[in-house]
C-alpha cells in the first residue's frame, strides 16, 4: 500500500521539485542586475549656447537595430558609425531657446529586440550677441507692392525648399569655411537698418571682396540656385536629416537646382547683390527650422561617412516604435 502510494504521487512530487528549481532559477534571475542599453550620451561641443550646432554622440551596451532621440520636441534618427555599439546625431539649438535646462531622450532597439532609453539633462548657456547699425538701399527698409509681392513669392519658395526632407545624411566629416576670408563676429546680433528697422543677423558675415570663389562647406544636394530679394543670389544646400547651408549675397552662381554638390566644391563667386550694405557673403546654417551658428558649425569634429555607413543609414528608420 506504502509503494503504491508512492509510485502514485511520484509525478506530482517531481513537479513540486521542478517548481521549487524554477523558482529559485528566477530568484537568482531577478536578483541580477540588469544591463541597461544605452551606455552613454554626450555632445560636442561641451558648452551648448544659444544658436549652437550639437553632435550627439549614443554609446550602446552592443549592436542596434535603430537609435532614435527626442529634443526639445524634434525627432532625432541617429546615424551608425563602423562601430556597431557608437551612434551620433547632427541636431542644433535655436537662437531664440530660453537658457536652462532640457531634457534629450534617447531610445534604442537592440538587435535582440530589446529596446532601452536615457534621459540627459541638457543645459542651453546664455549667447553673447552684438547690436549695430547699418546702411542700405532704402527699397529693401521700406519695400515697394512689387517688391512685396517678390518677397511674398520668395518666402513660398523658401518653406517649400526647407520643408524638403532627405531622410539619409549627404554630409561627410566636419564641414568647411565657404571662402578664404576671415569670419566676423555677426551671428545673432540686432541690426538697426537705416535708424529705421530692426532686424536679427541669422548667419555670419565673411568679408570677401566681389569675385571671390564660394565653397560648398559639404557635400549635398542644391534644393535653390537664384535670385530672392534679400538674399540677392542665393544658393542653398541640404546636406540630409534636416541640415541645411546658405550662401547670399552672391555676384554668379555656379550651380543648378537638383545638382549633387561636393565638400569645397565651388557653388559661385561673392558679391553684392541683395541687402546689402558692401561685398561679402552671408553664410546661414538652418537645422529643422532653427537657426545655429555656422562658424561653431564648422568646429565640431564631424565623422566621416564611409560608403558601408551610408548603405546602413538607409536602413534607419524601418524598426517599431517603443
Amino acid at each position: 500500500m506504502n509503494r503504491a502510494f508512492s509510485l502514485f504521487n511520484r509525478p506530482a512530487a517531481l513537479a513540486v521539485l521542478l517548481l521549487a528549481l524554477a523558482t529559485v532559477a528566477f530568484a537568482q534571475h531577478a536578483t541580477e542586475p540588469r544591463t541597461e542599453p544605452v551606455k552613454n550620451v554626450f555632445w560636442q561641443p561641451d558648452q551648448l549656447p544659444q544658436g549652437s550646432p550639437m553632435l550627439i554622440t549614443c554609446e550602446l551596451t552592443g549592436a542596434a537595430q535603430r537609435v532614435i532621440a527626442t529634443w526639445r520636441g524634434k525627432r532625432l534618427t541617429f546615424l551608425p558609425s563602423e562601430k556597431p555599439h557608437i551612434w551620433y546625431a547632427l541636431a542644433g539649438v535655436d537662437l531664440d531657446t530660453q537658457p536652462g535646462p532640457y531634457d534629450l531622450k534617447v531610445s534604442a532597439l537592440m538587435r535582440n529586440g530589446q529596446w532601452g532609453s536615457s534621459v540627459k539633462s541638457v543645459t542651453i548657456e546664455p549667447g553673447t550677441f552684438g547690436a549695430g547699425e547699418v546702411q542700405v538701399p532704402e527699397q529693401y527698409v521700406q519695400p515697394g507692392p512689387e517688391d512685396q509681392k517678390q518677397i511674398e513669392r520668395d518666402g513660398l519658395l523658401k518653406k517649400r525648399v526647407f520643408a524638403r526632407d532627405i531622410r539619409l545624411p549627404l554630409w561627410s566629416g566636419s564641414f568647411t569655411a565657404p571662402v578664404d576670408a576671415p569670419a566676423t563676429p555677426s551671428f545673432g546680433e540686432t541690426h538697426l537698418l537705416n535708424e529705421e528697422k530692426t532686424s536679427r543677423h541669422l548667419g555670419t558675415d565673411f568679408p570677401a571682396k566681389e569675385g571671390t570663389p564660394v565653397r560648398a562647406s559639404n557635400s549635398g544636394l542644391v534644393v535653390l540656385a537664384r535670385s530672392l530679394f534679400y538674399e540677392g543670389n542665393c544658393v542653398i544646400i541640404n546636406h540630409g536629416q534636416r541640415f541645411f547651408t546658405i550662401y547670399m549675397h552672391l555676384s554668379r552662381i555656379d550651380v543648378h537646382e537638383g545638382a549633387r554638390v561636393r565638400k569645397d566644391q565651388r557653388i559661385g563667386l561673392s558679391g553684392a547683390t541683395g541687402r546689402v550694405s558692401g561685398p561679402h557673403l552671408h553664410f546661414e546654417a538652418v537645422w529643422a527650422g532653427s537657426a545655429v551658428d555656422p562658424v561653431a558649425l564648422q568646429h565640431l569634429t564631424m565623422p566621416d561617412l564611409t560608403p558601408a555607413e551610408r548603405s546602413d543609414a538607409r536602413k534607419v528608420g524601418h524598426s517599431p516604435k517603443p
